[in-house]
């Protein structure tokens, strides 16, 4: 469903608005369907009718006129019950002696009823007995019905000695009214279901995709725009987002060429000092030369960071192992103790350059504190996991994520004079972002860092 003009209070609204129409619709149905709401009752008519069938009640009038019915009339088989809708229908039988009360016999009410219809059918008391099982209804319906509930029982004796003895049945459950009302709630359930599922579809898919952006926009701050869609609040949300965007971009952007520029300009005052040591004692003419020389690598190393972060990622189908494997191999062929487990071909999609440059800055990080660095590599179904281990000292857990920072070296614990500026772990975690994946840290039981680099498969979104 597809509501781009409208807003989320609309779109809320519209839903009411046809859960109302659908309750309404449900409510007419049962008006027009439903049976008359008569409570259980009992008409004179009837118990005369099944009580004396001798003394018929469409022979005239009721009860005490004998006279012949009309020519045509034609009135209830002796002993029949009626089955009209919204009455009782009555149940009738002959036995020898007379009924036994029900458990939940009234004797006050089924007292006064007997008495009312010991006069009507003018017989003595004796030959009549009532069982009510819940107060008397005539008031309510006329001087000509009874309101007997399920479960009443009314006998009179016959001449022949027998007693006839009519019983209102138990309403059962569910009774036809209930099943037609258990019916509609089920086809407007059914009916509502859809039109809720589709609107609650339509009102969260706008967010859902913001929410994806939000979260992309963590991992990479380059990734495309949000799409400008769904309802005007929704829309509005996502101009803010793309402008938060643009800004934190723009930001990084100024930060990396004020930092590169800061970088370049150094080189000029460093290459003068370079020229001026000739005049310097010897022993303090190679202590400066060495600290400008450490300088001019960290301000080399700067600037190869930041051209690698705006070059930007170029994607490709490659073979991880293969890429690994590369890289093992040329390490091992300067002299270096490195392998790596045999396993299957491993395609994802990645920049090979930026890998190769992760990989690389791993296994040299490992190679200058551990000397040996063993690597595995497994696929995980939907990408790979690749594992570093070296033999060095390891990194205090409080610190794992630190080293991740650009320019931080951690001196208590890794030796000082292994060189470099703390951009190599930096330039990891970037790349490793930039793919969609993740890198961790972990010292290892049996001593040494464990690196572990996660990637996907497929590149994500937006990157």
């Amino acid at each position: 469903m597809h509501l781009p003009r409208l807003s989320i209070f609309a779109r809320t609204f519209l839903l009411m608005i046809c859960a109302l129409l659908a309750s309404v619709a449900i409510g007419f149905a049962v008006l027009i369907i439903r049976p008359p709401l008569h409570p259980s009752s009992v008409s004179l008519f009837e118990l005369a009718a099944v009580l004396q069938p001798e003394r018929s009640p469409f022979t005239g009038h009721p009860f005490g006129d004998d006279r012949p019915a009309p020519e045509g009339a034609e009135g209830p088989p002796p002993g029949a019950g009626f089955d009209r809708r919204g009455e009782a229908e009555l149940d009738v039988v002959s036995t020898a002696g007379p009924p036994a009360a029900p458990s939940s016999f009234d004797e006050p009410t089924s007292a006064r009823i007997a008495m009312r219809l010991a006069d009507i059918f003018n017989v003595p008391s004796e030959r009549l007995r009532v069982f009510a099982t819940e107060r008397d209804f005539a008031g309510a319906h006329g001087p000509t019905r009874l309101g007997l509930a399920g479960g009443s029982i009314v006998a009179l004796r016959q001449a022949d000695g027998r007693w006839r003895v009519a019983t209102v049945p138990v309403e059962p459950f569910p009774t036809v009214l209930q099943q037609q009302l258990f019916l509609l709630l089920a086809l407007g359930i059914l009916v509502l279901l859809p039109v809720a599922f589709l609107f609650a579809r339509a009102l969260a898919a706008p967010i859902r995709r913001f929410s994806e952006a939000a979260q992309r926009l963590g991992g990479d701050t380059s990734a495309p725009p949000v799409v400008r869609e769904g309802p005007p609040e929704m829309r509005q949300a996502v101009d803010s987002f793309n402008a938060m965007q643009a800004r934190i971009n723009r930001l990084l952007q100024e930060r990396t060429q004020m930092i590169a520029a800061i970088a370049h300009d150094l080189r000029t005052p460093l290459t003068r000092l370079t020229f001026r040591l000739d005049g310097l004692p010897s022993p303090l003419a190679e202590k400066v030369d060495s600290d400008i020389q450490e300088m001019k690598a960290m301000i080399s190393a700067a600037l190869d960071f930041i051209r690698d972060r705006s070059l930007g990622v170029h994607r490709q189908r490659l073979d991880v192992r293969l890429l690994v494997e590369s890289v093992v191999d040329d390490l091992a062929d300067v002299g270096h103790d490195v392998t790596v487990q045999p396993g299957a071909a491993i395609t994802l999609e990645g920049d090979p350059v930026a890998l190769r440059r992760a990989v690389v800055n791993l296994v040299e990080n490992g190679l200058k504190y551990g000397e040996r660095v063993r690597l595995r590599l497994r696929s995980t179904g939907d990408g790979c996991v690749l594992e570093i281990d070296d033999d060095g000292p390891g990194i205090p857990e409080t610190m794992q994520q630190q080293v991740f920072e650009p320019f931080f070296r951690l001196e208590a614990s890794r030796n000082r004079d292994t060189g470099g500026i703390g951009l190599g772990l930096a330039t990891v975690r970037a790349i490793v972002l930039d793919h969609g994946g993740t890198v961790l840290l972990r010292n290892r039981r049996d001593g040494g860092l464990r690196a572990i680099v996660s990637l996907p498969a497929t590149a994500p979104p937006g990157t």
